[in-house]
């Protein structure tokens, strides 16, 4: 029975129904929001990119159906120099298809100069050279260029190795390389 007594008094704080109704003072309450809504107007907006999704809007996998959906007729249907596949080639981007599906997107920088560039929509500046806030450092250094991984996905940005200036580049499956 002391037992019982004992952890009854010990437990009696949390039974205590005058604790319960006081009220918080509104400080408490309202503090934390402002301090998050004046973070939220600090992020930049540029935000790194943790998923590869699209390049020029056309996204890997997508069907040759959905591809012409989306970006009407090609300029140019041709073959594929590396691969036994078709590329889809548009004023703004290249897409190959094989059995059906696009496996890589390339745009070139004649075409990221007259188009834009966008990475998941969002606008890349070459000329700015601001693909390292995007993406981080490279997953790996080439002899022609870094490689981005995220997931299965990979980003390649050709360079020459001599003057370092970009010369393209590519979306594509990184398990396919």
């Amino acid at each position: 029975m002391t037992i019982v007594i004992l952890l009854l008094s010990l437990l009696s704080p949390y039974f205590d129904a005058s604790t319960q109704k006081e009220p918080l003072p509104e400080a408490v309450i309202f503090t934390q929001p402002s301090v998050v809504l004046a973070y939220r107007d600090n992020v930049p907006s540029a935000a790194y990119l943790d998923s590869f999704e699209s390049l020029a809007g056309v996204a890997l996998y997508t069907t040759q159906e959905e591809l012409v959906l989306t970006k009407g007729e090609p300029l140019r249907i041709a073959p594929d120099p590396w691969q036994e596949c078709l590329e889809y080639q548009y004023a703004d981007m290249s897409a190959g298809v094989c059995g059906g599906v696009v496996l890589y997107v390339h745009v070139t920088p004649s075409q990221a100069l007259q188009y834009g560039l966008d990475l998941n929509g969002v606008k890349l500046d070459s000329a700015r050279n601001n693909l390292h806030e995007l993406l981080g450092s490279p997953d790996f250094v080439a002899e022609d260029g870094d490689v981005y991984m995220r997931g299965n996905m990979a980003l390649k940005i050709y360079r020459n190795m001599q003057t370092g200036v970009w010369e393209g580049i590519d979306l594509f499956d990184g398990n396919s390389s």
